[in-house]
Parts: C-alpha cells; structure tokens; sequence
C-alpha cells in the first residue's frame, strides 16, 4: 500500500466465507497495532457489511500529540473517520469484497489540498485488513481502483 492508497478503494476474492471475511475486518481494526502507529477504533458488523470509526490515538502517538498543538488538532479532525468494508458476492467458495475511506476529516492548509488527516494512523489499519485475509487464504487477490 503505497502514500495515498488509504484514498483507493480496495477489492478482495478471498477462499472464505462472508462472515470470515467480515471477522478479518474488525480482527484487523481492534488488533493491538504498532506501537507508533496505535489508534482507537469501534466497529460495527452486519452480515454483509462493517464500519470501523477512528477515535483517535493511543499508546505512545497519543503522548505525542499532546506535545505538539498542530498534531493534536489534526488528530482532533480525523476522529470521526470511517472506513467501510462490504460483501459485494459470494460464489464457489469465494467471497468478493471490497473496503475504502468512507469519510475522513481534513483540517487547515492540507485539507484544503485534499490530505486526510491522520492519514499515517488510519493507513496501517486498512493494510492490517488485506494481512487479515491473507490468513485466511494465502492466494487472496488484491487490487485497488
């Protein structure tokens, strides 16, 4: 997942189950994360679909952003984003899904420019997912439009 490839939308086939799959997606949302790059999320599942809702910073990305006013506002924005994650069929054994950036905040300058804010946070969580459902299927096929 390259600098902006939070801002794709992400299709999956995985030799899975709908419900497997939505698993992977929460599993990569409220695992433990890097240390640098920890976030708070919640999720919500449905048979066919789940949200993951970005309410900030924790660990030692927490400490950090106090220390410095314009990271902790930029934090401050992005609270609130969503990435979605949807079952689009099922077939064969093989799930097609797909996930992207539902809604995310942008503040000062770099919204204006279209930067998601806290981009670095939510990035390593939307690459967790694609690791997820690689455990279940090692020849899953990712692609990205």
């Amino acid at each position: 997942m390259g600098r902006l490839d939070h801002r794709r939308t992400w299709h999956y086939e995985v030799a899975a189950s709908p419900a497997q799959c939505i698993r992977a997606f929460a599993a990569a949302f409220t695992g433990k994360g890097g240390l640098g790059t920890k976030a708070h999320w919640s999720v919500r599942t449905a048979a066919d679909s789940a949200t993951a809702t970005y309410e900030g910073r924790a660990g030692m990305a927490a400490i950090a952003g106090i220390l410095s006013q314009t990271s902790a506002q930029e934090g401050d924005t992005a609270i609130g984003s969503q990435v979605s994650f949807k079952i689009e069929g099922s077939d064969g054994g093989r799930t097609h899904c797909s996930m992207w950036l539902a809604s995310s905040g942008r503040s000062g300058i770099a919204g204006l420019l279209g930067v998601t804010s806290d981009a670095r946070f939510i990035r390593p969580y939307m690459q967790a997912v694609g690791r997820e459902l690689l455990k279940l299927d090692p020849q899953t096929q990712m692609q990205s439009s």
